[in-house]
């Protein structure tokens, strides 16, 4: 049977008790932060772990004598093992935020989504960075970092689908076009980064979370991208306050990349890489910064002159029935020993994996 709270029978400070503690909050801490970046390190790894045992004792039991690493390599061959690798750490993400904000009483209005909020040229300007993050890092990233750590026998390329139709193309469109940027900005920008805030200065928090961007995804090639793509997708969160508009660059971002790799695999774009000219390397490095200068002065003559939409706060009723507003006083400006942990286990599986 329920039980029903009477707060008619109550004392007053009874009464205030129990509307803070019932009452949800829409703002992230920095152990919130620290707690969900854990969790984001740890449950897509153990739940892989379990997959890939699962297919392993299965693949034994049909007599397969393959090793362990040739069973998972076919796998991977499947298409539908392919799909749910590609959504195991991006559902897991969106899980992990879903579920934190139900078990703190946390609202999800804490990530600052406003979609009715947006505007047409903040969300057009958006779109065009993530076009440009591209075209300015592709060959630093592919040509100049790619071959130096080739040389050292680091390679950096993961499973990728091969689109023989048009129909792989749209469904990779979907898994690493559209579903990433909004599971990963939830995560990131709406989660750790609102978190961080509230104990260190917006620049600083900024780098800390682009930093953890680019730890997360654990590809030593493309750690230097990730994290100037981190730092551009914080920033413009600090500037707007509304998570829409990093989800845009990002979204924009990944659907472009895959369209220059399908026309790369189809011909429409022929060039290698691993045979550039000097020169080139030249040319890498210069179009990488051309591409940070456009990010600074974007961000310096329009984001920040864009209006920030008023954050929520928690009214609380006071005895005279006058309303007070909860403040979130900054901390100590000190890491969560959550966070320190989980950079050590990114910086160990990116060795690991680079080895």
């Amino acid at each position: 049977m329920k039980k029903y709270v009477n707060i008619q029978t109550m004392k007053t400070n009874d009464v205030k008790d129990f509307r803070k503690v019932s009452q949800k909050r829409n703002f992230y801490m920095p152990n919130d932060s620290g707690r969900v970046f854990l969790l984001g390190i740890v449950l897509p790894f153990v739940i892989s772990l379990i997959i890939a045992y699962i297919a392993i004792v299965v693949k034994r039991g049909q007599g397969d004598t393959r090793t362990e690493t040739q069973i998972l390599n076919a796998l991977y061959d499947k298409l539908w093992f392919y799909i749910l690798m590609a959504l195991l750490s991006q559902v897991s993400y969106l899980a992990i935020v879903l579920c934190y904000n139900s078990v703190c009483r946390i609202k999800f209005s804490a990530c600052n989504l406003h979609l009715k909020k947006a505007k047409a040229a903040p969300s057009f300007v958006s779109i065009a960075l993530g076009i440009i993050a591209i075209l300015g890092f592709i060959v630093f990233v592919e040509g100049v970092l790619g071959n130096m750590f080739s040389k050292l026998g680091i390679s950096g390329a993961g499973y990728a689908l091969e689109h023989t139709n048009v129909g792989l193309l749209i469904l990779d469109l979907f898994l690493l076009g559209i579903i990433p940027p909004i599971c990963e900005e939830i995560f990131f920008r709406g989660l750790l980064y609102n978190g961080l805030k509230k104990n260190f200065k917006p620049f600083v928090s900024v780098v800390i979370s682009a930093l953890l961007f680019a730890l997360m995804h654990q590809n030593i090639t493309q750690f230097v991208y990730q994290f100037v793509l981190g730092i551009a997708l914080a920033q413009i969160m600090e500037r707007t306050n509304n998570l829409l508009y990093p989800m845009l660059l990002h979204m924009s971002n990944n659907l472009f990349t895959i369209l220059l790799s399908y026309m790369f695999e189809k011909g429409v774009i022929n060039y290698n890489f691993a045979k550039m000219p000097w020169w080139m390397y030249i040319v890498g490095v210069l179009l990488a910064l051309l591409a940070c200068a456009i990010f600074y002065v974007v961000d310096r003559f329009f984001f920040a002159k864009q209006k920030k939409v008023e954050e929520e706060a928690v009214d609380i009723k006071e005895e005279d029935g006058t309303e007070a507003k909860t403040q979130v006083v900054a901390a100590n400006g000190k890491l969560p020993l959550s966070i320190i942990i989980g950079m050590v286990l990114c910086v160990v599986i990116i060795v690991i994996n680079a080895i």
